[in-house]
């Protein structure tokens, strides 16, 4: 076993350094990179329904009313999440430091327009909210 574990030691390290010596390193950015925003989300028991209600009524709405592409949505059946939903991120990473982006600004408008007052679109999102037991967020860069 001591034979084997020696001799896995030095082919790695060949195949390493045979590696590191074919190659230069530098620095590359990816060109022209899509970053999406993926959310992962876990309704209560017997919520989603309730849930998706808002989502069609008030959410797709407001999409369509803001002009804002609606994101991809996936219904998971074999998962600790009932729904995953992707968001392309038009500005990038550039996004991130937005505490508020354009287009979620021209989306609230919307959602308070639909909703019938700004408070009516905040209590909508509430009420959503309140159907979530658990929200995962994460980002990716399309290949």
């Amino acid at each position: 076993m001591k034979r084997f574990q020696t001799i896995l030691v030095v082919v790695i390290f060949v195949i390493a350094s045979n590696f590191s010596f074919a190659q230069e390193m530098k620095a590359e950015k990816y060109e022209n990179p899509e970053w999406v925003s993926i959310s992962y989300i876990k309704f209560k028991p017997m919520k989603k329904d309730p849930a998706m209600s808002i989502v069609e009524n008030y959410f797709v709405k407001a999409d369509q009313d803001a002009g804002i592409d609606a994101p991809t949505t996936y219904h998971l059946s074999y998962s600790d999440y009932d729904m995953m939903v992707i968001w392309d991120m038009k500005d990038g990473v550039e996004t991130l430091n937005y505490k508020m982006t354009p287009e979620d600004v021209e989306w609230m408008k919307s959602m308070a327009k639909i909703a019938g007052g700004q408070d009516k679109a905040m209590a909508k999102l509430e009420e959503f909210m309140s159907y979530v037991e658990d929200w995962k967020n994460t980002m990716g860069r399309r290949e």
